[in-house]
C-alpha cells in the first residue's frame, strides 16, 4: 500500500491547491488502484479540506500489467526464435562446407585422373572448363556459406567486424574504418546480432549513401550495454522526409533486431555528413566468451571451400 506517497501528495496539496495522485489503498473490497482529482483549501494551521473525485483505475493497471507480460513473453519468444534460426543457419553454413566440399574434392581427383589417364592435350579446352566450374561452384559455396554465418565469427565479434569491413571495402571500393574498443564479454547470439546489424548498415551504405568512407564503432556504455553504429560521409537524408528511393525494410530489420533484445535503435544525421545509424543492446547471459577463441574451425574433408 502507498499510504506514505498518498499523505505526502495531501500535504503538498495544501500548497498547491490541487492534489492529483494515484497509488495503491486498501478498500473495503482489498487493495485497489486509485486516482484522486481534487481541490484543497486551508482551513486553519492544523486543518483543510479537499473537494473532488476517487477513481478506481485497477483495471487499467491491470490490463496495463497484462500487456506488458505479454510484451515480454512476446520478446522471449522472438529472441529464442532468433537463437533456433541462428543455430540453424550455423549448422547449414557447416553442412553445406562440408558436403559440398566433399563433393567438389572427389570430383577434382576423378578430373586429376581422366587428366592423367587420357592426357590432357586431347581436350585442353574442356578440362578447362571442368576447372573453371569446379572453381565457381568452390566460390559459391563458400558465399552462402558466409552469408548463412559467416566462421570468423567464431573467432569473436571484433575479428568478425574487422573481417566485413575489409570485404566491403575491397568489393565496393570504399574505406571502411573500425573502432571496437568494448571491454565486455559478448554472448555468441548479441554477437551475432550485432555482426547482422552492422552488416545490415554497411549494406545500406553502399547501396543508397554514394559515400567515400564509412565507419563501424563498437563501444561499452553505461548499465551493461553494447552499441553499435554504422556511419558514412553521403548524401545523408532528411529525417522529416527520408527519401523514396530509400527501402525501410533495412532499418526495420535492424529495429526489430534491437527490440527483440530490449535494445534501443536511433536514426540521425551524421557529423560526418552522411546518415548514422546506432543500435545499443543489453548484455544479457553470455554464450560464449567473444574474442577467446575458444570454438576454432576444425578442418575438414571440405577443403574445396576453402
Amino acid at each position: 500500500m502507498d499510504l506514505a506517497p498518498f499523505h505526502a501528495a495531501l500535504q503538498a496539496s495544501v500548497a498547491s491547491g490541487f492534489w492529483n495522485w494515484e497509488g495503491r489503498l486498501h478498500t473495503p473490497h482489498g487493495l485497489k488502484w486509485v486516482n484522486v482529482r481534487a481541490r484543497t483549501r486551508s482551513i486553519d494551521a492544523l486543518a483543510a479540506e479537499s473537494t473532488g473525485i476517487m477513481l478506481n483505475v485497477t483495471q487499467s493497471h491491470l490490463r496495463e500489467s497484462q500487456l506488458l507480460n505479454l510484451s515480454s513473453d512476446l520478446r522471449q519468444i522472438a529472441s529464442h526464435l532468433e537463437s533456433v534460426r541462428e543455430a540453424e543457419r550455423a549448422r547449414m553454413a557447416r553442412d553445406l562446407h562440408d558436403d559440398l566440399g566433399q563433393v567438389l574434392t572427389a570430383l577434382q581427383m576423378n578430373v586429376a585422373l581422366l587428366r592423367k589417364q587420357f592426357g590432357a592435350a586431347q581436350a585442353p579446352e574442356l578440362f578447362g572448363n571442368v576447372d573453371k566450374l569446379i572453381h565457381a561452384a568452390a566460390e559459391a559455396g563458400r558465399r552462402v556459406a558466409s552469408e548463412l554465418r559467416p566462421s570468423v565469427l567464431d573467432l569473436g565479434l571484433k575479428a568478425a567486424l574487422r573481417w566485413m569491413s575489409a570485404q566491403y571495402a575491397q568489393r565496393y571500393d570504399i574505406r571502411v574504418s573500425t573502432e571496437l574498443s568494448y571491454k565486455s564479454e559478448v554472448g555468441e547470439l548479441i554477437a551475432t546480432e550485432l555482426f547482422r546489424i552492422a552488416q545490415e548498415g554497411l549494406t545500406n551504405v553502399v547501396r543508397h549513401a554514394r559515400a567515400r568512407q564509412a565507419w563501424v564503432r563498437c563501444v561499452d556504455v553505461e548499465a551493461h550495454q553494447i552499441c553499435i553504429s554504422v556511419e558514412d560521409d553521403g548524401i545523408g537524408y532528411t529525417p522529416q522526409e527520408p527519401p523514396a528511393s530509400r527501402p525501410s525494410l533495412g532499418l526495420r530489420g535492424m529495429r526489430e533486431r534491437a527490440a527483440v533484445f530490449g535494445g534501443s535503435f536511433q536514426l540521425d544525421q551524421s557529423p560526418r555528413g552522411g546518415v548514422r545509424v546506432q543500435v545499443c543492446m543489453p548484455l544479457g547471459p553470455t554464450l560464449s566468451s567473444d574474442d577467446a577463441g575458444a570454438a576454432q574451425p576444425q578442418p575438414s574433408a571440405g577443403d574445396a571451400l576453402g
